[in-house]
């Protein structure tokens, strides 16, 4: 039985390990899915108030294909 990869990524050390979707052959492969996946992320950067509450964040990651 061959082996498949998965790719997992991690944000930030408080958050979980993510796995992003999909399975690979080779490990080639799935290095290039997750170079395709890190130059295709977007950042969207707000003003937050100094007062506020923190809030527990969520994260969520989609790849296209």
């Amino acid at each position: 039985m061959k082996s498949l990869y998965a790719v997992w990524i991690e944000i930030d050390e408080p958050l979980p390990w993510i796995e992003l979707k999909g399975e690979y052959r080779t490990r080639k492969e799935a290095k290039k899915a997750a170079n395709e996946f890190l130059n295709n992320i977007k950042i969207k950067i707000v003003k937050v108030s100094e007062k506020r509450m923190r809030l527990k964040a969520l994260a969520t990651a989609k790849t296209t294909r």
